[in-house]
């Protein structure tokens, strides 16, 4: 009876070590990754200085920030497995961000005519920044959904000298993180598919109520373009 015994111990042997090979393996992508973008930020907005000459001050712009990496980024993609639910990526930063940040504002101040009426005009025209070097997280959820996080090392395209916009309004930082994008693990993990894009886009209306009252339009759209490495 010695025989029958040996073989199921070996035949036990071979199913866990099927078992373990199969645990160790991992779905992964490498792909090169470019981004571009176009961040945009309108206002308009009126604060009001009551007193014996009534003061107000309306003040309107636009800011739009440009980006697009200088260098393709290579990232690898990792299948969710055990209790992950999302694809992971590794590096999950991108890097190699430069752009160009244009701003274009006017303000206006008006004197109640209780007072001497006066009007004064102010257009600041328009000014320019470019930054390099920046960088951005990119991160995946459960429900199969894709997103950036807030862009770094960005700080000089929000700053600008001249016609400045109200507190309440430069308080609102459009960011990359205002838009998602839809990502497929078919087109992550498909061998046969050499490459694909994921876009986010979207637009959000903010309305400003208290001492500074106006409404901040923001727009954002991003592209991630991944083509398929081998490795």
């Amino acid at each position: 009876m010695r025989p029958p015994a040996v073989s199921m111990v070996l035949a036990c042997l071979a199913c866990l070590a099927i078992g373990s090979a199969g645990a160790s393996t991992t779905k992964r992508a490498v792909f090169s990754v470019k981004l571009t973008a176009t961040l945009t930020k309108t206002w308009i907005a009126t604060e009001t200085v009551e007193g014996h000459c009534d003061q107000v001050t309306t003040s309107s712009g636009r800011w739009q920030l440009s980006l697009a990496t200088s260098r393709p980024n290579r990232l690898v993609a990792i299948a969710p497995r055990g209790s992950a639910k999302s694809i992971r990526f590794s590096p999950a930063v991108i890097r190699s961000i430069a752009g160009e940040a244009q701003t274009a504002a006017a303000t206006s101040e008006i004197r109640d005519p209780r007072c001497v009426r006066s009007v004064q005009r102010r257009d600041c025209g328009r000014q320019r920044r470019s930054i390099s070097g920046a960088r951005v997280r990119l991160s995946s959820t459960a429900g199969g959904r894709a997103g950036l996080g807030r862009l770094s090392g960005a700080s000089a395209a929000r700053t600008f000298s001249g016609c400045s916009e109200p507190s309440e309004v430069r308080s609102i930082r459009t960011d990359l993180d205002l838009a998602g994008a839809p990502i497929s693990t078919a087109d992550v993990f498909g061998r046969t598919v050499p490459g694909f894009f994921i876009h986010g886009d979207t637009e959000q209306v903010t309305t400003i109520e208290g001492g500074v009252e106006g409404r901040v339009t923001e727009r954002v759209r991003w592209t991630l373009r991944f083509t398929r490495l081998s490795g």
